[in-house]
């Protein structure tokens, strides 16, 4: 499913390769059609847009939204459990997935990267894919609705990936954690305060997966919202 490839590849760190082949980009889109017409047109808006900035600009706004605003962090884990101890166990279980699926992370990003993420997802099927987002819903909602207060056009990512999933967003979830933080942007004095504050989605012992046993794959993932079934080489669980 190059689809989420694709979007994942929209949320990188801009670059001139980036913007060289946006229309590849919209090619693949058009052709799986796993997304509405509606979120292909805003999509490509974006594209639009990223073709018609100066590199630089696309740079520093990109770093503005996701380097500079915790909220907007594409981090998955970082939205439930902050720096904490365990989310460091979180990645090391996400790592453990992606080897299992046979696949080595190349990049200096950490495994809840969201791009990494909807990559690795790109490599299963497209019933196991949604089940991967279903389990992330709820986070990607609530990013999604911040970048559209700051008006940006990177929301239009995060609404593809709503559409994609089969499970609709809790709209009180979401709304919880917009009221915590709308996705304004911060003084350096407000970020660093941020970072140090608990995130909207609660971190307790049921999503951390403590318990005594090593947590599986869908525990490890269920820490952002529910069960999902991911799948290793062999299509085993």
């Amino acid at each position: 499913m190059k689809t989420l490839k694709v979007l994942g590849f929209l949320l990188t760190y801009p670059s001139a390769q980036q913007i060289e082949v946006l229309s590849e980009c919209r090619e693949i889109l058009q052709k799986e059609k796993w997304i509405s017409d509606a979120s292909l047109q805003k999509l490509n808006r974006l594209m639009e847009w990223m073709e018609g900035q100066d590199l630089l600009d696309l740079q520093e706004e990109y770093v503005s939204l996701f380097d500079r605003t915790p909220s907007l962090s594409l981090h998955l884990f970082e939205h439930v459990h902050g720096d904490s101890r365990e989310r460091g166990q979180a990645l090391v279980n996400l790592t453990n997935i992606y080897k299992d699926a046979g696949l080595v992370i190349t990049t200096d990003e950490m495994p809840d990267y969201l791009p990494l993420f909807l990559e690795y997802l790109s490599t299963v099927s497209p019933e196991n894919a949604q089940d991967n987002i279903d389990g992330a819903v709820n986070i990607i909602a609530a990013i999604g609705e911040r970048l559209k207060n700051r008006q940006s056009l990177y929301s239009a990512i995060f609404e593809a990936l709503c559409e994609a999933a089969r499970r609709k967003p809790d709209a009180k979830a979401v709304e919880q954690a917009l009221q915590k933080n709308s996705g304004k942007a911060y003084s350096f004095e407000e970020m660093d305060k941020e970072w140090k504050e608990q995130f909207a989605f609660e971190n307790t012992p049921q999503t951390t997966g403590q318990g005594g046993e090593c947590p599986s794959a869908r525990e490890m993932v269920e820490r952002m919202n529910r069960p999902i079934n991911i799948q290793g080489k062999g299509g085993q669980s």
